[in-house]
């Protein structure tokens, strides 16, 4: 036996990591990847449920899943577990699985590019996922990963529409049970902002991304390798270049490359690194940066004789340059990494090139022809300064990283950042060739730093980083070049200990001979010089300085530094030749000038000891100055004037320099007031945005290196003199103004003062500082009541930073003084005066380390918001008193309870009130959080409506029970009481209605509503305890409809939420709307008898609030609804003793809001069911109410029955299935006397089949809403009032325009004998009842086109269908019931097949008729069974005995029927016809059709036995009734097409496929009759006879109006149907026995007709419909007519025909269907058909008569006395055979009809005659019984000559014609008589003489 045990805590949660699928009983069915909460196990098995779906419960095998660690908490009753992983994985677990779904759904909705977006992310997230689990990322990897990986969720999460995840500043998910409304609140809008800016356009992110790169910035470089091949040693010189300035910005980095291709130090081969530090924004302003590699080649002059150990060996010679843009990378819109490599082609200098020329030439290259020469480099981006780069990149920057900086400064100088470098561009210069040389000079520069004794610095030179010092520089040689450009850099980088008077750069000139002898003997030719220091003490400007050349004569040359005293530049020899105008030579020792010679250098300066600037030179130098008061004052003045550059450069020495001028200066007052202005200045300029970098650096200074422990006294009695002042207007005001500005900073400095001091003297002179600070403190705020419009910017100037000093005077202050002080500062502000400023002032002063303090806060919490207070009510700076109230509860925001009390109390107080005021107060448009945000300068958004709601949410978060019980009390009067609770109601209501928060902001949206229900709870209890007596109906009403609008809001309908969400939602807030329930239940029941006050206006809410999807929430407040029942039925009667007795607005309230409520899709089954058993229980034990209450609970199932399905149904959009749901509701409304229900879905009925087409059903279904009207001028009551017709006041008016509408739907529909009997209602009104003539006429105008459409148009026949639907698969109101369908117009059974598969697609189509067994119609599949009905008509009263029009009566076949019937052979039939038994099945439906819808269910069903004789008799009689319809349709339209009729008669008297008549031969023997022996039989027998002879007069008719309308192409096949027609004449005569040939000849019915003026046609075209077979003697008697069909003009066009639309779609008129013999090609093989008699006829086309002619049948020929002639003379016979030319051979017998026996026509003794062709024939039909009709009988036609067929063949090949005569034809014929009555009226026109035949 199995024993299952409970799973431990460390096997609870598990991932199934292969699919099971299991059909057994109790198993759970798993998909990869799913995750399970397992509850017990055995050895193989666990059992436990999806943690997506609770509901999915089972066991499943160890196997297939795998088993995590994972925490538990308990959520109720219910374990709550995770997996124990990294937030993050846990996080991009749940994202990967809930975006996994709706991916899917993506594709198939086709949202291509959201799918191939979130496809892209999700592969994103699953490999960081990898990656993270992988534990391999160092914690700063780890970080910067879960960034982007919190970034790409938030951007997913966006796209897809799900709710934003809030995070806190390490990207951690939020957690709002730990976190302040207000903290939450903000997370959220700065996370929307967030990623508004990520999804905005892509030239945005770019903007954003540079915006937001760190001020500070690094390059890292690595040289990977260098490719090319050099043959000697070389130098690579890496730097950064400015291709638009250019010049280089950095310094060089220096690689030695061996002659072998390698480095000269192999251990650095793939690993050469560098850092290009102290880049900053400037940087990434270039618009192009490029990092430049200068190759320059170590070794002999030409590369050719390099092999030569003559040649001068150390020669540096330029070789090549590689250059790469790195603008991109730089500013941020490319990123790079250390592990890609870029490959940067090299480009080798030619043999006259300049090394300048080569770089510039390279980096406006668009390609370089490298020959795969060049250089390999990884790139890497590194934020921050060097020290931070070293902490955060230790894998790529270590200790002995190669620094590279920057050439100048960086953008913040950090003190003991110490430089003192020089950089020097040798640039160009120009030296003329001695007298006796040839050739131009290889010219190399050596540079050195020499003192002023001569003597050279050792080690102060350098080409850049990754090179040791040197003492002497060497530049590149040019070949023979005597005006050389080196374009070269190096770095003097001088100890700042040196002194630098003196120091000067010497340049030395020399030839460099290729040949080493030569090269030895070489000396310097030239030397230039410049000194680094100007004489006033500057140093040398950062200029091009062209230098002076002096020759030096090698005989007299020594090292002594003689030409100090010479001009060094072409500026101080020109100065000095303007102060000596002797013009001597200037020389000294062995220097002479040589004037033709020059040399240009260019030098920038980058020091934090040297200066170009002479006052702050002045400054620095303070000491020398100190007693001279003017220049003191001259030098602070200047400095007050100088630009921000150089004071940030030399800042920590200009404070010492001040400072000390300030404590040693006792001469003057005015330099101290000087010292403070200009340190004030310099403090301002540090706070200036533009040099805001610089702060770190003034706050660095003061606490490491101010030192001056006496300034405090002098900086307090200076500020406070100017402040005392301030009211006076004088040019002090300047100084205060920005002495306020700096206000921060000026308390550092007195406060570090006074800290220093008293680090010194032990603490002494305490009381006195605090003595001075506080009158310092008092007047400031003495200064603030100041009301002058000079004093304005000085007071907002304080009020904006006296905040910021509070953290620095705290340290030596009392901080409760202190916040008192500040209270009388921000009380001092005059009203109206700075409000803005004041409240910015209260925010910062909330933000100190004093607001922290309890007791300080205390202080300066109640008038803070008093000030905030009255700003609020006078709807004044409303953010910024938000934002002071939202700032004030964050920090009073503790998880643990009753921490400020007192501080809560406080706030209650004095602004809850003002806070709900504000709420409501606001315009709806500024509480939408999206709509109002605003984007501020610093890029934060504020919202005003969302924060103060947050504002409101905290305080009410914050408040205890006590809290709540004593602001309850605070209120004086129960009038004031009732009046704050109808407006938190209202607030609530409307917060929770309409969400001032997105929609997707989840966790603010669920603490919002936690807060409010807890609210609820205590309002509940006050309202119950305050509000019950005297009872305030309208409060309580309030109450509940805001705590339903609160429960049934979206948010918290938990199965609209995707598991995950759910699973959160539940495990942190659990159900709210459970609780919410339950106190709504609560208070109903706590109403007593005021109950019924509620009644029936809170029906339509409790019901909204019951149907949501909770089981125990609806357990809780259905019987609510008893209650109500039970409340009204009690409620005893006004001024009577007795009850009422009934609950009928209950009952009428919740039929009308369930409808409104259920369509809008609330409820399920569930809740019918549970609704159903509740109130049944309830109703059944109640004695007095028990009956009505069964009643009613019955009702509302049936309702909810219905409305459940016509929801379900309208998801579909089945149009079908609406409108059966539809009628089912119409049904049970109409059963209950529901009117105004009733009516709204007959419109909805209505409108439904007009977007349809539907217009006959859309009229039926408006009938309905008419007949509940009256021919009255009643008032409309309201149920039957419609918003189409609003004009309408009475039921008259109502129901006539219902009328015409109808009129109007009936006639597009075609139902013009249904517009005709309303038509004769409104013109039966209109004449007796309002004698309104006008409208009589129009409705009578109306009616007579609804006749004329009736005759005149022609309409489609619809056929009808029936459909079973069997199994359990359909809906409930289909399921195993039959319809009978109305089709389509010209839909026929295929049609309508496709049609009802496209319904049901699912559905099998049954191939039997037979009734289905159980089995199927248990089945849970679908089953549909459709076959073709036949309509019964049922005939009107008023046509019997009448000759009524078939144009009146094919109206009735089809429409106004509810009998149907269809029949197939029975079982036991055989085939043989005269055993051939049908079985028929009669269907009767609810309804005629049509009707309000297309189909109606069947009502009856009846199966009865056709014997073969009676299905014969109809056989025959429906091919009557369509050859009928066939003739009466081209009798009124002339414009028929013929060929529909053509294919009828061909059916007919050529039978292909069933035999025709010949099939039924057996029933006209007498032997049937004696066989049956049946009276019955005999009675059939004669009918069948009956019906024979009429199809035979039918038959001559329609072949009459064939020939007459056939044209030329049919000719050949219109012969044919005449000759078959003659021989079934025959043979019904000889082998039936019947004579039928006088009827026939006589066509009387045609003849009838036509002879009748049109109106009289009409009427009695048809048979007699008083029996089965016309009168004959009164069809006999008529006389002779005209037989030319007259032409009736048709102004509506050729009507449409049946038979084409069956086989020919609308898009391809003129293309067969697939699978059918089109009618040229049935024709053609007719035409082959009839091939044997075309052998034997001879004709031409000339014979034939003329379509025009008015005589068809009778082919009359007049003489040329003008006589009718009836036969044709022998004269006239066509020529002999022999005397014809034979155009084609005969066929031979094997190519005839193979298919048939031959017929007796083809024997050689019975061919038959051109007369029995033409049906004239005297002995063909003759019927020997009516003796009586010679005289009225036609003259028979004459011989037809010949028979054209040129138009037989398809093709347009012409086709040679036979003429044949068969001899003797009619030598025994008599000639026929001459017309009895030759009325002139009776003679038809002549017909054209026959031209002879060609010889």
């Amino acid at each position: 036996m199995t024993i299952w045990r409970m799973s431990d805590s460390r096997s609870k949660f598990g991932v199934a990591i292969c699919n099971f699928r299991d059909e057994t009983q109790h198993r759970l069915k798993l998909d990869i990847g799913d995750t399970v909460h397992i509850v017990q196990e055995t050895d193989d098995w666990y059992h436990g449920f999806l943690i997506r779906d609770r509901s999915e419960v089972g066991v499943f095998p160890k196997s297939f899943v795998h088993v995590k660690e994972a925490t538990i908490d308990m959520a109720g009753s219910n374990e709550m577990i995770t997996p124990v992983e990294p937030q993050i994985v846990h996080e991009l677990t749940t994202v990967l699985r809930e975006w996994h779904g709706i991916w899917k759904q993506l594709y198939v909705n086709k949202s291509r590019k959201d799918f191939d977006k979130i496809k892209d992310m999700m592969l994103e997230l699953i490999s960081w996922r990898r990656k993270i689990l992988s534990r391999k990322l160092t914690n700063d990897e780890l970080k910067v990963l879960q960034q982007e990986i919190t970034s790409r969720i938030d951007a997913g999460n966006d796209l897809l529409k799900l709710d934003m995840t809030v995070r806190d500043d390490q990207c951690n998910i939020l957690n709002p049970e730990s976190t302040s409304v207000i903290e939450v609140y903000r997370c959220h809008v700065n996370a929307a902002e967030r990623i508004r800016r990520q999804t905005s356009a892509v030239i945005s992110e770019e903007i954003s991304k540079q915006v937001s790169l760190p001020l500070t910035f690094n390059l890292f470089v690595m040289l990977r390798n260098f490719v090319c091949k050099i043959g000697e040693d070389a130098d690579i010189l890496m730097n950064l270049f400015d291709a638009k300035e250019g010049k280089f910005i950095s310094e060089n980095y220096l690689v030695k490359w061996s002659k072998e291709g390698v480095p000269k130090d192999i251990e650095m081969l793939n690993n050469f690194r560098v850092v290009f530090t102290d880049l900053g924004t400037k940087d990434r302003m270039r618009e192009k940066v490029c990092l430049v590699f200068q190759i320059i080649r170590i070794g002999v002059m030409d590369p050719k004789d390099a092999d030569n150990k003559k040649q001068t060996q150390g020669i540096r010679r330029p070789f090549g340059v590689a250059a790469m843009e790195i603008s991109d990378y730089i500013q941020g819109i490319k990123e790079c990494n250390e592990d890609q490599q870029y490959f940067i082609p090299f480009q080798q200098c030619g043999e006259k090139e300049f090394m300048e020329n080569v770089i510039k030439k390279v980096i406006t290259a668009k390609d370089i022809n490298h020959k795969g020469q060049g250089i390999w480099v990884s790139l890497k981006i590194l934020p921050g300064d060097l020290k931070q780069v070293q902490e955060d990149f230790p894998h790529i920057v270590g200790a002995n990283t190669p620094i590279a900086r920057k050439m100048g400064f960086p953008e913040v100088i950090m003190p003991g950042d110490v430089r003192n470098d020089i950089y020097v561009t040798l640039m160009h210069g120009e030296f003329t060739k001695g007298p006796a040389k040839t050739a131009d000079k290889n010219v190399e520069v050596t540079m050195v730093v020499c003192n002023r004794q001569g003597g050279v610095l050792q080690n102060v030179i350098s080409y850049g980083c990754g090179d040791s010092m040197m003492s002497e520089y060497k530049s590149m040689v040019y070949y023979h070049e005597d005006k050389p450009k080196w374009f070269e850099f190096v770095k003097v980088a001088i100890s700042t200990d040196e002194e630098f008077k003196g120091l000067h750069l010497k340049f030395l000139f020399k030839h460099r001979s290729s040949s080493e002898a030569k090269d030895k003997s070489e000396k310097p030719f030239a030397m230039s010089f410049v000194n680094l220091m100007n004489e006033n003490g500057t140093t040398l400007e950062d200029l091009s300085h062209e230098l002076l050349v002096y020759k030096i004569e090698s005989k007299k040359h020594d090292d002594s530094p003689a030409y100090l005293d010479l001009p060094s530049t072409r500026s101080d020899l020109e100065h000095r030749q303007a102060n000596d105008k002797s013009r001597q030579s200037i020389q000294a020792g062995s220097y002479t000038l040589s004037s033709r010679d020059s040399f240009h250098i260019t030098s920038f300066v980058c020091s934090t000891k040297l200066t170009h600037n002479v006052d702050l030179l002045g400054l620095l130098k303070w000491h020398e100055v100190l007693n001279d008061t003017e220049a003191l004052k001259r030098h602070l003045w200047h400095v007050m004037k100088e630009e921000g550059e150089e004071i940030v450069k030399f800042l920590q020495d200009l404070l010492d320099s001040l400072f000390n001028i300030l404590m040693q200066n006792t001469n003057s007052e005015s330099c101290d007031n000087l010292v403070f202005d200009a340190l004030v200045y310099i403090i301002a300029l540090i706070s200036d945005r533009k040099y805001s970098q610089f702060r770190p650096v003034l706050d660095a200074y003061i606490e490491s290196t101010f030192s001056f422990a006496m300034a405090y006294n002098k900086l307090m009695v200076i500020l406070k003199d100017y402040v005392d002042n301030a009211n006076e207007k004088t040019i002090r005001n300047d100084s205060l103004l920005r002495a306020m500005k700096s206000l921060e900073y000026i308390f550092k400095f007195i406060i570090r003062s006074r800290v220093l001091f008293a680090m010194i003297n032990e603490g002494r002179g305490k009381q006195q500082f605090e003595i001075t600070l506080k009158n310092l403190l008092q007047s400031i705020n003495t200064m603030m009541l100041y009301v002058t419009d000079h004093t304005l910017l000085i007071q907002g100037a304080a009020l904006k930073y006296m905040s910021a000093t509070i953290t620095d005077i705290m340290t030596v202050f009392e901080p409760v003084e202190l916040s008192h002080i500040l209270v009388q500062f921000i009380n001092n502000v005059p009203k109206d005066r700075l409000t803005r400023q004041k409240m910015k002032c209260i925010d910062d002063i909330i933000h100190t380390d004093l607001f922290k303090l309890p007791d300080c806060r205390l202080v300066l919490l109640a008038p803070i918001l008093e000030h905030t207070q009255l700003l609020m009510e006078n709807k004044e700076e409303m953010e910024d008193c938000v934002t002071v109230l939202s700032d004030v509860m964050h920090i009073l925001w503790t998880p643990l309870p009753a921490t400020h009390e007192a501080e809560i109390s406080v706030i209650q107080k004095i602004i809850l009130r003002t806070v709900i005021q504000s709420v409501i107060g606001m315009d709806r448009s500024t509480k939408q959080a999206q709509s109002s945000s605003q984007e501020l300068e610093d890029g934060t958004v504020h919202d005003v409506g969302g924060n103060c709601v947050a504002v409101m949410m905290s305080i009410l978060r914050q408040m205890s029970e006590n809290h709540y019980q004593g602001y309850i009390k605070s209120f004086p009067t129960t009038f004031d009481l009732l009046d704050f609770l109808m407006e938190i109601l209202m607030v609530f209501r409307d917060l929770v209605s309409r969400n001032v928060y997105p929609s997707n902001w989840l966790e603010m949206i669920m603490l919002q509503n936690s807060i409010i229900l807890r609210a609820l709870r205590f309002f509940a209890n006050t309202i119950h305890d305050k509000f019950s007596s005297p009872f305030e109906q309208q409060l309580w009403n309030n109450f509940f409809h805001c705590t339903i609008s609160f429960l049934i809001q979206d948010p918290l309908q938990l199965e609209n939420c995707l598991p995950s969400k759910r699973h959160k939602i539940i495990s942190r807030y659990k159900d709210m709307r459970r609780e919410t329930g339950f106190e709504i239940r609560a208070m109903w029941f706590k109403l007593g008898q005021n109950k019924i006050q509620f009644i029936p206006e809170m029906v339509g809410p409790i019901l909204e609030m019951t149907l949501i999807p909770e089981i125990e929430l609806r357990k809780a407040t259905i019987p609510i609804f008893f209650d109500m029942m039970q409340c009204e039925f009690s409620q005893p009667i006004p001024r009577s003793k007795s009850l009422q007795g009934n609950f009928n607005q209950v009952e009428n309230e919740m039929i009308t809001q369930l409808d409104a409520l259920v369509e809008g899709g609330r409820g399920d089954e569930q809740y019918m069911e549970l609704m159903y058993d509740i109130l049944k229980q309830l109703c059944s034990g109640h004695a007095t109410m028990r009956d009505q209450g069964l009643v009613f609970v019955e009702t509302i199932r049936k309702l909810l029955q219905r409305l459940l399905e016509y929801r379900l149904i309208i998801q579909d959009e089945i149009k079908e299935h609406t409108m059966s749901c539809i009628v089912n509701l119409l049904d049970f409304y109409h059963d209950i006397n529901r009117k105004e229900m009733y009516i709204r879905y007959l419109h909805k009925l209505c409108d439904l089949h007009l977007d349809c087409d539907n217009f006959t059903e859309a009229a039926y279904t408006l009938m309905l809403y008419a007949k509940l009207l009256q021919w009255s001028e009643e008032s409309l009551p309201p149920m039957l009032q419609n918003d189409k017709y609003q004009d309408s006041v009475t039921h008259r008016e109502l129901k006539e325009k219902l009328y015409y509408d109808i009129i109007n739907y009936f006639e597009q529909g075609k139902m013009w004998e249904k517009g005709i009997e309303l038509c004769k209602e409104l013109a039966r009104m209109y004449e007796e009842e309002l004698i309104d003539y006008p409208n009589l006429s129009l409705i009578l105008k109306k009616q007579a086109d609804l006749y004329d459409s009736v005759m005149k148009e022609m309409r489609p026949e619809p056929e009808y269908f029936r459909v079973g639907y069997y199994g359990l698969g359909f809906p409930s109101f289909l399921q195993n019931k039959m319809f009978i369908y109305r089709g389509k117009e010209y839909e026929r059974l295929a049609d309508f097949n496709a049609r009802m598969q496209n319904l049901f697609p699912n559905a099998d189509l049954m191939k039997t008729l037979d009734s289905p067994g159980d089995d199927i119609r248990e089945s849970p599949k679908q089953f549909l069974q459709i076959n073709a009905v036949s309509p019964v008509m049922e005939l009107k009263e008023r046509f019997v005995d009448k000759h009524i029009s078939e144009q009146i009566l094919k109206y009735y076949r089809v429409n106004e029927v509810q009998k149907f019937t269809y029949s197939r052979l029975s079982e036991e039939s055989s085939n043989d016809v005269a055993k051939m038994w049908l079985e028929r099945t009669n269907l009767i439906t609810a309804y005629p059709l049509p009707g309000i819808v297309g189909w109606y269910p069947v009502t009856k069903i009846e199966t009865v036995a056709v014997s073969p004789l009676e299905s014969a008799i109809e056989t025959i009689e429906t091919t009557n009734k369509k050859l009928s319809s066939a003739i009466e349709q081209h009798r009124h339209d002339s414009e028929q097409r013929v060929d529909p009729l053509g294919m009828l008669l061909n059916g007919v008297v050529d039978p292909a496929v069933n035999g025709g008549i010949s099939k039924y031969k057996v029933f006209y023997n007498e032997e049937y009759v004696l066989q049956s022996g049946g009276e019955k039989d005999r009675v059939l027998v004669e009918k069948l006879r009956e019906l024979t002879v009429q199809q035979i007069v039918l038959l001559r008719d329609a072949l009459y109006i064939h020939r007459r309308k056939a044209p030329e192409s049919l000719k050949p096949f219109h012969t044919h149907m005449e000759q078959r027609f003659a021989e079934m004449c025959n043979i019904i005569e000889r082998e039936y026995g019947i004579k039928v040939a006088d009827r026939g000849f006589h066509s009387a019915t045609l003849r009838r007709n036509q002879s009748l003026p049109i109106c009289t046609n009409n009427r009695l075209s048809g048979a007699s419909l008083g029996s089965p077979v016309a009168d004959k003697k009164r069809m006999l008697k008529q006389k002779r007519a005209n037989y030319a069909i007259p032409t009736t003009p048709n102004t509506k066009g050729t009507p449409t025909q049946r038979s084409q639309s069956v086989w020919v779609k609308a898009d391809k008129v003129s293309s067969p269907s697939p699978g059918k013999t089109s009618l040229q090609s049935r024709v053609g093989n007719m035409i082959k058909r009839a091939s044997q008699v075309a052998d034997q006829l001879t004709t031409d086309l000339s014979h034939r008569n003329s379509l025009e002619s008015p005589i068809e049948l009778n082919e009359q020929r007049r003489t040329s006395k003008g006589k009718p002639q009836f036969y044709t003379p022998l004269s006239e016979q066509p020529q002999a055979e022999s005397d014809l030319t034979t155009r084609r051979p005969p066929r031979p017998e094997t190519e005839r009809r193979g298919s048939r026996p031959p017929s007796n026509q083809f024997r050689p003794d019975q061919l038959l005659s051109t007369s029995s062709l033409s049906l004239s024939s005297a002995n063909t039909l003759t019927d020997t019984s009516d003796t009586d009709m010679s005289s009225d009988d036609p003259p028979p036609l004459p011989d037809k000559q010949g028979a054209d067929y040129s138009n037989s063949s398809v093709d347009s090949t012409p086709v040679m014609r036979r003429t044949s005569v068969t001899p003797g034809s009619h030598k025994n014929k008599p000639v026929p008589p001459l017309p009895l009555d030759t009325d002139d009226d009776d003679i038809p026109p002549p017909v054209p003489e026959k031209p002879s035949l060609p010889h």
